[in-house]
């Protein structure tokens, strides 16, 4: 599918992260600076592509869109590999973005797809946090950065039914699906072995305590609104994980937080079901970012 004026030509950062770079000649001084849609897992470059940002593209011309894939070998990983997945894009950040902070007034846009986007998310923020520690400046003063963050279909809460649903999503047989679950059952045991022997936390305990974060990236403004868009029917990533977390985001004031529950949509098929409210929800939290004059 293609939009009119929706033109994406995507550039290789890295394995499977990919930029559009935006057209300045277009656009406002209220479109953000740069956009990143962290995909789902599997998720075709296609799909994201074409169902995502070029419908980003049609709304902020001028942004930059980086594209983000994500697979399960990333969750399964060790820390250090999942920080070598996304040196490609904290260092384009760190060049376009935080170098410039003091000069670019526009900013961030993130854009998360379920439990595997999430999980990139975070393991940016620890590379990003690493990186700026070598820049010559104090990432913990200076000029903040504007973001807003739209969460589809996330957080999860990491049990053992959910994750095999997630690795089995796109398979239709009964038989194979069963098949399937040995594998998965597997893979799930060594994981929590190894997060024992090494002593690493599991990825989604770590998962929901970065969300519980003011500040998803560094350096973000304190005042970053988010949006929570969901299911009570998505069987993957189950409504009451997602509410406890808000329940516990709402007992903080300071977080500014929108949701955005849905009747009957699966996991990630919310914009399919309802892409005029979901646009919608996409475009108000952006726009809660903004300065009070740039609203009006």
């Amino acid at each position: 599918m293609s939009l009119p004026g929706a033109d994406v030509k995507l550039h290789k950062l890295g394995e499977d992260i990919h930029v559009a770079y935006g057209d300045r000649t277009r656009g406002s001084a209220k479109d953000p600076r740069g956009i990143i849609l962290f995909g789902w897992l599997d998720a075709p470059l296609r799909i994201l592509e074409n169902k995502y940002a070029a419908k980003h593209r049609v709304r902020w011309p001028s942004a930059d869109i980086v594209i983000v894939q994500s697979h399960p070998a990333f969750i399964w990983s060790s820390q250090e590999k999942r920080n070598i997945v996304v040196t490609p894009l904290a260092d384009y950040l760190v060049s376009t973005v935080y170098r410039q902070r003091g000069s670019i007034p526009n900013g961030i846009l993130l854009h998360v797809i379920s439990n595997g986007g999430a999980f990139q998310l975070i393991t940016l923020s620890q590379v990003l946090k690493s990186m700026l520690a070598a820049e010559p400046f104090d990432i913990n003063h200076g000029t903040a950065i504007r973001m807003a963050t739209i969460f589809d279909s996330t957080p999860g809460i990491g049990e053992y039914s959910s994750l095999l649903a997630a690795l089995t999503a796109d398979v239709k047989s009964p038989l194979a699906k069963a098949v399937m679950t040995v594998p998965g059952s597997l893979v799930y045991l060594a994981c929590r072995i190894r997060d024992s022997v090494v002593g690493e936390e599991p990825i989604f305990t770590l998962l929901h305590k970065q969300l519980q974060m003011q500040g998803l990236l560094p350096l973000a403004e304190g005042y970053s609104p988010r949006v929570y868009i969901y299911s009570a029917a998505d069987q993957m990533v189950p409504s009451t994980s997602v509410e406890s977390h808000l329940a516990t985001l709402r007992a903080n004031a300071s977080f500014d937080i929108l949701a955005e529950k849905f009747d009957g949509s699966q996991h990630v098929q919310h914009e399919r079901q309802d892409p005029g409210r979901y646009w919608k929800a996409v475009q108000a939290v952006w726009e809660r970012s903004l300065p009070v004059r740039a609203k009006l």
